[in-house]
């Protein structure tokens, strides 16, 4: 199957017809079922193309890409009694989620805004705090904060460099700034999509996802551990071992490779243990995988009606959306 190539505030790549996105009908998709043998709820439903979470107190924060089925916009909303309540005045397109000193932070594509006065139902203020003014600029995808109180993010990739070198800088890259937006600098580079991000206990480098290309022999996909400094040599390696051996001489190679077309997307950690969402899974279907920080995937979340995406970790429990619009819950332990 194909799986969305994520062009900053452009339009989603379109899904194959391998699976029926369940969105009618009284009864809602199967839940998905948990390895743990934990009860998996539906925490809402109606949220377009889920993207990131974020959270502060009980309030849980959903975004939404651009809409898979009509195309039309998605955006901010909040978790609550099984349903998803829109954020009025707020960005109609979220890649990326990240909640610090009572600031939402929200990657639009081309932009990054922080989000103030959260009242409960709404915020009161909206500040630009990064947007290129150079033409070319691919957009953000995902967002964490380091312990270094540095916002990190991932590039997003420019469709028309999908298999080759993107001439702008910076591009097919993890980057940092300030939490005001300032003294950007790009933290590892040769990356052809780097999504979502996550600094599991005691890691003072983010653990990055990455979509490997799609078009020849599709190589593995991969999640780095993000260095300054670090080069992971695409698209001169894509890390097709032993063919690539002498490409990929003198780059840095990922942590975690995944199955070709596996696809992970949203990644969180509990302690020393990732989670991670694959839209395309290891061979099953889509999935949410766990594992150690250098170990194999094992299944924690399988029996999806679509395609997952967004992940995020919160109290102890794990936070996941897919293409029907709904967003699960389950404890990890």
């Amino acid at each position: 199957m194909s799986r969305p190539r994520w062009f900053g505030a452009v339009l989603l790549a379109l899904i194959a017809s391998a699976f029926v996105v369940a969105t009618s009908g009284a009864a809602g998709p199967p839940l998905p079922k948990a390895t743990n043998g934990k009860t998996v709820e539906v925490v809402g439903t109606g949220v377009p193309t889920p993207t990131a979470f974020a959270f502060t107190g009980s309030t849980v924060f959903a975004g939404s890409g651009p809409n898979e089925q009509s195309g039309g916009p998605g955006g901010l909303f909040t978790l609550a009694g099984g349903t998803a309540t829109k954020v009025p005045n707020t960005p109609p397109i979220v890649f990326g989620l990240a909640w610090k000193s009572n600031k939402l932070y929200v990657s639009t594509g081309p932009t990054i805004v922080a989000l103030s006065g959260w009242n409960g139902a709404a915020f009161s203020a909206e500040k630009t705090i990064y947007a290129s003014k150079k033409k070319g600029f691919p957009g953000f995808n995902g967002l964490a904060f380091g312990p270094d109180g540095r916002l990190y993010a991932g590039l997003a990739l420019n469709p028309k460099y999908d298999h080759s070198e993107d001439p702008f800088k910076p591009s097919q890259a993890v980057v940092s700034m300030t939490a005001a937006g300032k003294k950007f600098k790009v933290v590892a580079k040769g990356l052809r999509q780097p999504f979502q991000l996550a600094f599991p206990q005691g890691s003072k480098y983010p653990y990055v996802t990455v979509l490997g290309q799609d078009k020849g022999k599709a190589p593995n996909d991969e999640i780095v551990v993000a260095k300054p400094g670090q080069d992971y040599g695409f698209p001169t390696c894509t890390w097709i071992l032993p063919k690539q051996k002498k490409q990929c001489e003198g780059f840095d190679e990922p942590a975690i490779y995944l199955p070709p077309h596996a696809s992970p997307m949203g990644i969180g950690s509990i302690g020393k243990t990732l989670y991670v969402s694959l839209f395309g899974g290891t061979g099953k279907g889509p999935e949410v995988v766990e594992m150690s920080e250098r170990g194999q995937p094992q299944p924690f979340l399988t029996g999806f009606a679509a395609p997952v995406i967004a992940l995020g970790v919160n109290a102890g429990s794990i936070y996941v959306g897919d293409l029907t619009g709904s967003i699960y819950k389950v404890a990890a332990k």
